[in-house]
């Protein structure tokens, strides 16, 4: 029983791994950048735990919250994620050059559009 019980959470951890670095890395690529909607949010934050609840192996009818399925897997909420990522990138950015164009606030994308619509 003891053998079960422990391949079993391995098995859990090994799953886990993969969906952060391959199905999260993919889910969130430069999230840093998206203007975020209450609906977007949820439909991330739906596939995260949909994704969670089937590497446990728990079905939406058996009443587990997704608080419970987040521990029991040691996943951090999408808004936790989203917070840490743009945090990491604003320290990126305060960090670099003056001239770099994120320090510019988006100037070059602005002055491109006006060169267009001329």
């Amino acid at each position: 029983m003891f053998r079960l019980v422990y391949w079993s959470v391995g098995l859990v951890k090994a799953k886990t791994r993969l969906y952060e670095a391959l199905v999260l890395s993919t889910l969130l690529y430069s999230t840093e950048l998206w203007p975020l909607s209450a609906t977007l949010t949820k439909k991330l934050d739906a596939a995260h735990h949909k994704c969670q609840r089937s590497i446990l192996g728990i079905s939406w009818k058996d009443n587990i919250t997704n608080a419970e399925v987040r521990t029991r897997t040691g996943q951090q909420s999408m808004e936790n994620l989203f917070r840490e990522r743009r945090l990491r990138w604003l320290g990126h950015v305060l960090r670099m050059d003056h001239g770099w164009i994120p320090q510019q606030g988006g100037s070059r994308f602005q002055e491109r559009t006006k060169l267009t619509k001329s």
